[in-house]
């Protein structure tokens, strides 16, 4: 079946992260090279060309292979924004082994309204992408969200304090 070439995906993804603030989660997600730490479906993001947090900044994010085959999936990322009041950066896939082509996104770190956490938003506008149906792409993205607020959640939990034994 031919897809037509001037169909558009557009998608969103957001989680709720109630016991983390806004400023919390951006000051460790903020960083574009360091989605391998966040993102429990990518073993590695390093920074290839630019400046980080600076339009321009490249980013080569790579998966180990899932079931067992040869092949690493990996696509290459340009930073088009970054917005630190906003707590948001936009990127677009510039290159990749994983069916992309035209695609971009936004991820957000949006403060919850006289709530004490946050909410992780990933959105998307893309041509259809080769392997993929337009809902498998948006759980895609929810299941990574879910996967980084766990994560997220868990470096900002404080060690429980330990009271000196007498």
């Amino acid at each position: 079946m031919e897809q037509n070439q001037s169909e558009k995906w557009e998608g969103k993804a957001s989680i709720n992260v109630p016991n983390t603030k806004a400023d919390e989660a951006w000051s460790l997600l903020s960083n574009f090279c360091s989605l391998h730490l966040w993102l429990p479906a990518i073993d590695v993001c390093e920074k290839v060309a630019g400046v980080e947090g600076q339009p321009g900044c490249v980013r080569y994010c790579a998966a180990a292979p899932s079931d067992g085959g040869k092949l690493v999936r990996w696509s290459k990322e340009e930073l088009l924004g970054f917005d630190p009041v906003a707590r948001s950066y936009c990127y677009e896939v510039t290159g990749s082994n994983i069916g992309f082509g035209r695609y971009m996104a936004t991820f957000k770190v949006l403060a919850e309204e006289g709530e004490a956490g946050c909410k992780l938003e990933w959105s998307f506008e893309s041509e259809p992408v080769e392997g993929w149906t337009q809902e498998s792409l948006i759980a895609y993205l929810q299941t990574g969200l879910e996967g980084m607020a766990r994560r997220v959640e868990e470096a900002l939990i404080a060690p429980p304090a330990v009271a000196p034994t007498e």
